[in-house]
């Protein structure tokens, strides 16, 4: 494998080429935890579903985190790749790695009280509590994953990322399998933890081995105070983005919970799926999107702004593709996807009946979060971080906000449209940012100024 320039060669090929194993990789990464939920709900006991879904809006914001290292790693090393800054790009991975590694650590500790704040049904408390401690262990595991999937994509290669990805998935599900029985919930928990430790220490190794092959022309530092800095600054709305994201689906998840507990654990489990679910498609088709941040963070480092334009547009087909297959599964198949998860016990016919109602209201809308995440991240990738956060966080005060007043005239029916109506008015922010950007205006102004020049 090898680093790929992203400034060169035709938009759409060059996206295309490199899109497709992240979106694999993507795949594989939702398959794995997907099977997590989906063995855990047919082995693990009545309440496993339930105790995985009041966990994971906790988990989450430990993904936002891990996220975070991804994204502000990947956009500062794209920069420095793109305008060949191999000792920068040396110094930032440096740097990026030592940070990330001690913030890791910070972050380990439990969280009994907060699943308990969250109304989180008592007969599946005890196992909420387990499945999210041997999570918080594997946390350091979790974010040097992210960190180095997101320097490898920085570097043009998303090819290598995929492939450690694949055995990962696979391993994760085998011993999935091979757990959940003498250990329930905890063996699927544990599951992953091996499967990610593995991952991410085959992927930090060979990233050391890929900065080997970079020729500098001065010696990289390990540490700089300054790089620390900027890797925070395009951090930080990433990480805010997620926790504020996983901080909302916290809040929703206690209207949930009051919903189960007033009609039955099924609710709460055609929840999990459906959100499983969703999370699933949206994850994939998003990779686009992050893919797209890193053509553009290239492009931006060498001054390539025409280029930008023809990317989106590029990206844009591309996804768009991807995302209406997602729609056309999840609306034809919404019953059977969610009776996936479901054991023959509890009550199945209220859960699958909640989660796949959910899929159908919000699958369509796959759609327009496209257009919404798209647009975000080539704001993100030419430096519109606060643009960026706007639109994010716009779309979900929305959602959060009309999960509670939809729910009280729809039912659970509400929660599918607070999703659908959330993403749409953000959607419409987030186009607002991305026809706003400087470098991009500009570049439509002198197109315009040359047009009235060759009219004239």
């Amino acid at each position: 494998m090898k680093n790929t320039d992203l400034t060169v060669g035709k938009p759409f090929k060059v996206l295309l080429v490199y899109i497709l194993p992240l979106f694999g990789s993507a795949v594989f990464q939702q398959l794995y935890t997907l099977a997590d939920t989906i063995i855990a709900g047919k082995f693990a006991g009545e309440t496993a579903l339930t105790a995985i879904g009041a966990s994971n809006s906790i988990v989450n914001i430990l993904m936002a985190v891990a996220l975070g290292a991804n994204a502000g790693c990947a956009v500062l090393v794209s920069r420095l790749f793109g305008a060949k800054n191999n000792a920068g790009v040396k110094t930032a991975v440096y740097t990026a790695l030592i940070s990330f590694s001690a913030l890791s650590a910070i972050l380990l500790g439990v969280c009994e009280p907060l699943l308990a704040a969250l109304k989180t049904p008592e007969a599946a408390l005890d196992e909420s509590v387990t499945y999210l401690n041997i999570h918080y262990f594997g946390l350091p595991f979790l974010i040097l994953y992210n960190l180095g999937t997101g320097i490898f994509s920085a570097l043009g290669d998303s090819r290598t990322p995929f492939i450690f990805l694949v055995i990962s998935s696979v391993s994760n599900i085998v011993l999935d399998l091979v757990m959940v029985r003498p250990w329930g919930v905890a063996g699927v928990a544990w599951a992953t933890f091996i499967a990610q430790g593995a991952s991410c220490i085959l992927t930090i190794v060979f990233i050391l081995l890929r900065l080997k092959k970079l020729t500098v022309e001065e010696k990289p530092r390990v540490f700089v105070p300054s790089v620390l800095k900027t890797l925070l600054i395009l951090a930080l709305p990433v990480v805010l983005q997620n926790s504020f994201v996983s901080v909302g689906n916290l809040v929703i998840q206690i209207r949930i919970n009051e919903l189960a507990n007033a009609q039955g654990l099924g609710i709460t489990d055609g929840f999990t799926a459906g959100v499983k679910l969703i999370v699933f498609c949206t994850t994939c088709f998003c990779t686009c999107a992050n893919g797209l941040t890193n053509f553009v963070s290239q492009c931006y480092g060498a001054g390539k702004y025409e280029r930008i334009n023809q990317g989106f547009k590029a990206a844009l087909v591309i996804s768009t593709v991807m995302t209406a297959v997602f729609v056309a599964i999840c609306v034809i198949f919404a019953r059977p996807l969610t009776q996936l998860f479901m054991s023959a016990e509890g009550d199945t016919a209220l859960a699958i009946e909640s989660g796949a109602s959910y899929v159908t209201i919000v699958a369509p809308f796959y759609l327009i979060v496209n257009v919404k995440v798209l647009a975000d991240d080539v704001v993100r990738g030419t430096g519109g971080n606060l643009g960026f956060t706007i639109s994010t966080f716009t779309d979900l005060i929305l959602r959060v906000a009309l999960v509670f007043i939809l729910t009280r005239p729809l039912g659970f029916a509400g929660v599918g449209w607070a999703w659908a109506i959330g993403w749409s008015l953000g959607a419409g922010v987030a186009l607002a940012f991305y026809f706003n950007i400087p470098c991009l205006k500009k570049l439509r102004k002198e197109r315009r100024a040359q047009k009235r020049e060759l009219a004239a």
